[in-house]
């Protein structure tokens, strides 16, 4: 007869405290955070968010180094260079990045977690699915608004050190802080819900990045056609189909100019605005509705 053996491996319960679901959620967050950001990952992950990181902000920086050129060519009064975007315009030249950023990294953050099947692990302790999904969707948000306030820090800093009244600078800019934040929160937080949203359907990482690339340029495509053949005035508001017109219309509502989308001007900025509040809202209920019922 075959008999076994015990082992004391040395094994001792965890006396510890218990720092339950906020803590949880905290750390899934912040550690989806550099995870999308490539920090504590290899080489070649670092290289898209370093891109989308670093373009903006050379895009700002060059912006303040011409107008330290002019400023310096024209002895102090270099005047108002209207080619030269500033807190208002800077969006519209780093549009593209957000949305390349989401699109890879939206599959990676929620991906392997399907792949390698450890929801169950996740979902096991204090950690609710609602926490989940809202943890994956605050650490996207928080890349994109890495993203979008670097080039207006830049900006800012820049507008101040070039000014001889340094107080009156400083307080301009303060003056436009709400305005800032407030289109920054809204973009980053509509784009990373409706990438996350396709990214849950399916843990093919190649399927989901095509998939989110073609949210965003289809619609716009359509738009563009039908607002081209001019079938009748009801034809204006399919730009409200366009993510990317929504986000411009939102940036445009804050800082009080006219947005610069196809056929966005043709319909008021409260729609565009309220079209993309409606789009973020009603994709982050998706998110959190799919991982409710998601099999694990």
């Amino acid at each position: 007869m075959t008999t076994g053996s015990i082992y004391d491996l040395g094994y001792r319960g965890y006396d510890g405290p218990r720092l339950g679901r906020r803590h949880a959620v905290a750390a899934l967050i912040r550690h989806s955070t550099r995870s999308s950001l490539g920090i504590g990952r290899s080489g070649r992950a670092k290289i898209l968010p370093a891109f989308c990181l670093g373009l903006p902000a050379l895009v700002a920086l060059i912006v303040v180094g011409v107008r330290a050129l002019a400023r310096s060519a024209t002895g102090g009064e270099f005047g108002d260079i209207s080619v030269l975007p500033g807190h208002s315009g800077i969006y519209e030249q780093i549009s593209v990045f957000p949305i390349l950023f989401v699109a890879a990294q939206a599959p990676e953050l929620l991906g392997r977690d399907q792949r390698y099947r450890v929801l169950t692990l996740y979902f096991s302790r204090a950690l609710r699915r609602p926490d989940y999904a809202l943890a994956k969707l605050g650490a996207l948000s928080l890349g994109v608004l890495a993203i979008l306030l670097l080039p207006q820090v830049i900006l800012a800093v820049g507008s101040i050190l070039l000014t001889t009244d340094i107080v009156e600078a400083i307080r301009t800019e303060l003056g436009a802080l709400p305005a800032i934040l407030g289109s920054s929160v809204i973009i980053a937080i509509v784009t990373s819900s409706l990438a996350l949203l396709i990214a849950s359907i399916t843990p093919r990482r190649a399927y989901a990045t095509a998939a989110i690339f073609g949210a965003f340029i289809i619609p716009a495509i359509v738009a563009a056609i039908v607002l081209g053949l001019d079938v009748g005035e009801a034809s204006r508001w399919i730009v409200l189909i366009d993510v990317g017109t929504l986000l411009d219309g939102v940036n445009a509502w804050f800082f009080g100019v006219a947005p610069e989308g196809l056929g966005a001007t043709d319909v008021p900025l409260e729609a565009l605005a309220g079209g993309a509040v409606l789009l973020g809202a009603g994709c982050t209920a998706a998110l959190v509705w799919r991982y409710v019922r998601i099999q694990v």
